[in-house]
């Protein structure tokens, strides 16, 4: 890369100051900050404080201003289709932090934009550059597994972290906002089991429903378990993905027909907030420990494969090729995510495609309490996706 992309950053929650920022301003072969945008003075501040940057209040003036190459959208996921159309019809390039709206036919729009503009539209899905992950795909890859029949990825401790104080701490409580609860926060899981067992999933089975104490007034789902397929020639292929804010186990599975692959974390905990314990591979030969850095704490971690992340879409722009995750590639996962949603409304396997209803597709959660329920459904009684407000 010649020069630098010049950024404008849009958005300056504590997604943007705590892993974007730092991982542009270590990077400057690749990365130049050339303007922030955000409408809370004391966040807009900290970045502008932090990078010498042009400040704005309106993030269009930053998107459409001439000397910046890239747009890194990292705002509230409901607030992110007119930005990325934007910056796509400005023909500007694009770092969209996931998932790329709360609406799947919001990110539909976003991502035919940048593919009529010609401009690259990368999603940061940066658990796909976390060691333990690139080490299990390549054993994956080398057949030492055989045929992958089964993914199970439990993500049942996650953390239920507040927003920016400044802004809205419980914006990812907010149906409307965000479009779902954890398994919206942290669909990374999605991604992650999808690639593990290496075909697109079709099908989705799930269940949701709010069961902590004092979350039925969210609206948002504190669990969600869900059980993806893939077709596989004439078999298939399933991964199942369970997750959770909460204090529940953590770890990847990985069954094969000559084999199996086991990612842990420390106390049986959920990533990453748990450092890695380790990555086994059995197979008839016996059990074998793989070389992956174990105990490396949150901080270290996230950041280094934020940089990966981000790294990787700089040379996709550099080279024309493709980032790790397109914009394509994040509207299936969204759509994954919404079906999921769609099937515990229904109580029934539902297809991938529109979503699991094409209302949903168009209306996101919101449509879910106009489809033909069966009486114990969560959404029925009423316990999630009301989309109220939280203040």
């Amino acid at each position: 890369m010649k020069q630098p992309l010049r950024v404008a950053l849009i958005g300056c929650g504590n997604i943007a100051l705590n892993a974007h920022l730092p991982a542009f301003l270590a990077d400057p072969e690749r990365y130049q900050v050339v303007a922030v945008a955000d409408p809370t003075p004391a966040r807009l501040q900290m970045a502008a404080e932090a990078t010498h940057a042009q400040a704005y209040v309106d993030p269009l003036e930053a998107i459409c201003a001439p000397e910046v190459d890239i747009v890194d959208v990292c705002t509230p996921q409901h607030l992110r289709r007119d930005l990325l159309i934007a910056a796509a019809e400005a023909g500007k390039h694009i770092i969209c932090e996931k998932p790329l709206a709360s609406i799947p036919a919001d990110a539909e729009a976003a991502v035919k934009a940048a593919e009529a503009a010609g401009v690259v539209l990368g999603v940061v899905h940066n658990y796909l550059f976390l060691p333990e992950i690139t080490t299990a795909l390549r054993i994956i890859a080398s057949g030492e597994l055989g045929a992958v029949r089964a993914v199970t990825v439990n993500y049942l401790g996650v953390l239920d972290l507040p927003g920016a104080g400044s802004y809205r701490p419980l914006w990812r409580h907010d149906p409307a906002a965000a479009g779902g609860g954890v398994l919206m926060d942290m669909l990374h899981a999605v991604y992650l089991a999808e690639h593990l067992l290496g075909a697109p999933f079709v099908r989705v089975s799930g269940f949701a429903d709010a069961d902590l104490p004092g979350s039925r007034g969210d609206g948002v789902e504190t669990m969600a378990l869900a059980r993806f397929e893939a077709d596989v020639g004439e078999r298939t292929g399933v991964a199942m993905v369970n997750m959770a804010w909460g204090h529940g186990p953590g770890g990847v599975q990985v069954t094969g027909t000559e084999g199996r692959l086991m990612i842990s974390y420390v106390d049986d905990s959920t990533p990453p907030w748990a450092p890695l314990a380790g990555l086994t591979v059995t197979t008839v030969e016996g059990t074998r420990r793989e070389d992956v850095p174990t105990g490396v704490e949150l901080p270290q971690k996230m950041s280094v494969s934020m940089a990966d992340a981000l790294a990787d879409i700089a040379d996709a722009v550099a080279s024309g090729g493709r980032p790790a995750a397109t914009g394509r590639d994040a509207l299936h996962t969204l759509a994954c995510t919404m079906a999921t949603y769609t099937s515990a409304a229904l109580g029934r396997t539902v297809p991938i495609k529109d979503a699991g209803a094409p209302g949903v597709w168009s209306a996101g959660v919101g449509a879910l309490a106009g489809l033909e329920m069966p009486a114990h459904s969560p959404v029925a009684r009423g316990r999630l996706f009301r989309g109220q407000q939280v203040r």
